[in-house]
C-alpha cells in the first residue's frame, strides 16, 4: 500500500537550498534543467544579500528543456528528484542530461563563473 507524499513546502525547500548553496555554490548544477525554476523561487524568498547567486542571469535554452504543462508543485518535486540524481551520479559536473537524454552545459555566471 503506497501513501501519497505530502507536497513540498516551498518555504522549507528555499531555506534548505539556501543552506546547500551557501555551503557550496556549485551545487546549483545538481538541479540541472530545473535550476532557473529553483532560482526564481529563491528570488521570491531571498535577495542577493541573502544569497549572492540570485542575480538576473537566465538561460532560455536551459529553461526550454523543462517539461511543459506541469504544475509548480510537480516541478518542485521534479527539481528535488533531479538534484538527488545529479548529487549521486553527476558528481558536481556542469554537463547534465535532460529528460530526452540530451547533454547540455549548465553554467550560471551569477555563481561566479562556475
Amino acid at each position: 500500500m503506497q501513501t501519497e507524499k505530502p507536497p513540498i513546502n516551498p518555504d522549507v525547500f528555499a531555506k534548505s537550498v539556501r543552506t546547500l548553496l551557501t555551503e557550496d555554490r556549485c551545487r546549483y548544477r545538481n538541479f540541472g534543467m530545473y535550476w532557473y525554476f529553483v532560482k526564481a523561487l529563491l528570488k521570491t524568498k531571498f535577495n542577493k544579500d541573502d544569497l549572492y547567486l540570485l542575480g538576473d542571469h537566465e538561460d532560455p535554452s536551459v529553461i526550454a528543456r523543462m517539461p511543459q504543462g506541469i504544475s509548480a508543485a510537480d516541478t518542485l518535486v521534479a527539481a528535488v528528484e533531479e538534484y538527488r540524481h545529479n548529487a549521486m551520479f553527476n558528481l558536481g559536473r556542469n554537463v547534465v542530461v535532460d529528460d530526452d537524454g540530451e547533454q547540455f552545459t549548465l553554467l550560471d555566471p551569477d555563481a561566479g563563473g562556475f
